[in-house]
């Protein structure tokens, strides 16, 4: 935020940019474990699917925690087909065992999750953020 003004005693105005709106957003948090039992990308497990209509405008921030013994493979992908398979990395996180990563990534549909020591488990905690239509 920044001040309208040098006087401290002004209101203090959101927006900094003339070029840009305010926009109103939606946010969801989501918190879950998950079990990954997929060695390899191919047998990745699928851990959030966003839906179709938002995942256009779709950013989420969020972090992913590995609590598993070996390293965990996280790729967000974008242009996912309808039956789970597909799509273009967006991107990609390399978590080691008992590590966690932190997150920002816009435009995606799915995040999908591999460890070469499967099973493993984990931990996914995303916020949503979309743009009121």
């Amino acid at each position: 935020m920044c001040m309208k003004n040098h006087d401290h005693h002004e209101n203090i105005n959101p927006c900094c940019f003339s070029c840009c709106e305010e926009k109103e957003f939606i946010t969801d948090k989501l918190c879950c474990e998950f079990t990954v039992t997929g060695t390899t990308r191919e047998t990745a497990n699928t851990i959030f699917t966003a839906d179709p209509s938002t995942s256009c405008n779709l950013v989420a921030s969020g972090s992913i925690k590995n609590c598993g013994t070996d390293i965990l493979g996280v790729v967000f992908l974008r242009g996912v087909a309808a039956n789970g398979t597909g799509g273009t990395d967006v991107r990609t996180l390399v978590i080691p065992a008992g590590g966690c990563a932190t997150f920002t990534v816009s435009r995606f549909d799915a995040i999908i999750v591999a460890s070469p020591g499967a099973p493993s488990t984990g931990e996914l905690c995303i916020v949503q953020r979309f743009p009121v239509s």
